[in-house]
């Protein structure tokens, strides 16, 4: 009984750090987000599917980025936010 908990918990535990993280990083972009003076948008690079940066000044940063992935396909795109004028 003692060591099926214990394979549960090994099992389930990397599971819930992963989705903690994830949700660490989601709150971490709204709260970039919602500071004032960002702009409305910003591009973001994925690579094989998974994002590998994002931001507002894709000409400083893609050089660096296409160095450090030589062999990926990049996909570049961009995403929009809700702009509050006062």
């Amino acid at each position: 009984m003692i060591n099926e908990v214990s394979t549960i918990e090994n099992i389930a535990l990397p599971e819930v750090i992963n989705r903690l993280q994830n949700i660490e990083k989601q709150i971490s972009q709204i709260n970039m987000k919602l500071q004032p003076g960002l702009p409305g948008f910003e591009f973001f690079i994925k690579a094989d599917g998974e994002e590998i940066w994002s931001g507002p000044d894709l000409d400083i940063h893609y050089p660096r980025i296409l160095e450090q992935y030589p062999d990926k396909r990049l996909v570049i795109n961009w995403r929009s936010f809700p702009v509050t004028l006062i």
